[in-house]
């Protein structure tokens, strides 16, 4: 008795206890872009809001509910279900049914969802509001550009390689092998252009500087002997040698 009476009481925590005026799983797909987009009430930082639309409409004090992109208050479950239309639930039943009405003040085709007292969106929904079709989306964009492919994605500039393009500044260029867009000036620089920095060979290059300038100092040994060899006496001029030629006939 005891495990079913627990097992009820888990059933209705599980259960929601608010919900929305439109299904928060169309409303979250855009939410949170700061922009109010087609299937949204109302977003954060936008000027406009189709909140007060609805308040007007059920005579009630609408806000903004920005973690879901739909109105406050929300539709307190505990109350839907009577038939009977209350405070910010949008349609209840057999009762008084405003999904219609505020569907056309907001430009939406919306219907009654006895469920949740609120509107479900009865039309086609775009493509970029399916669920499936934005993960296949981002799934797509994680693959590895091909140049050469004739499609010009991510981290590419133009495609395909050896055609007319236009740069970044606005100016006529060609497009490379790597798929970058580039002034005729500067195709010989491609490599210096798109090489990306990397710490682990600049610290090579510094290394290999460092054996080159340890290899063009000679070693203390070579440096005594260069030394002794600078103090030998320098090489005589031709008068004095031959004033030592005299001296030594006489001597």
């Amino acid at each position: 008795m005891h495990k079913i009476l627990f097992t009820i009481i888990i059933a209705l925590l599980a259960l929601p206890f608010a919900l929305a005026q439109i299904p928060w799983e169309v409303s979250d797909q855009r939410c949170h872009n700061k922009v109010l987009d087609q299937f949204e009430l109302c977003e954060r930082y936008a000027n406009e809001t189709r909140c007060d639309a609805l308040g007007e409409i059920l005579e009630v004090d609408t806000a903004c509910d920005t973690a879901h992109c739909t109105c406050l208050p929300r539709v307190n479950k505990a109350f839907c279900g009577n038939n009977q239309r209350e405070g910010i639930e949008v349609c209840d039943g057999t009762g008084d049914d405003k999904c219609a009405e505020y569907g056309q003040r907001v430009n939406m085709t919306l219907v009654c969802n006895p469920k949740t007292c609120g509107c479900s969106i009865n039309e086609k929904l775009p493509a970029d509001y399916n669920p499936v079709a934005i993960e296949t989306l981002a799934n797509s964009t994680q693959k590895i550009t091909v140049c050469g492919d004739k499609k010009v994605e991510r981290d590419e500039d133009c495609d395909p390689p050896n055609t007319l393009c236009t740069t970044y500044r606005k100016e006529a260029g060609v497009c490379t092998q790597k798929c970058k867009c580039l002034p005729p000036d500067m195709l010989d620089k491609e490599d210096e252009i798109t090489a990306p920095f990397n710490v682990s060979t600049t610290n090579e290059t510094n290394t290999t500087l460092t054996n080159t300038s340890e290899l063009l100092t000679p070693p203390e040994s070579e440096n005594n002997t260069t030394q002794e060899l600078s103090e030998e006496p320098p090489e005589q001029g031709f008068f004095a040698r031959f004033i030592s030629w005299l001296a030594g006939l006489f001597s």
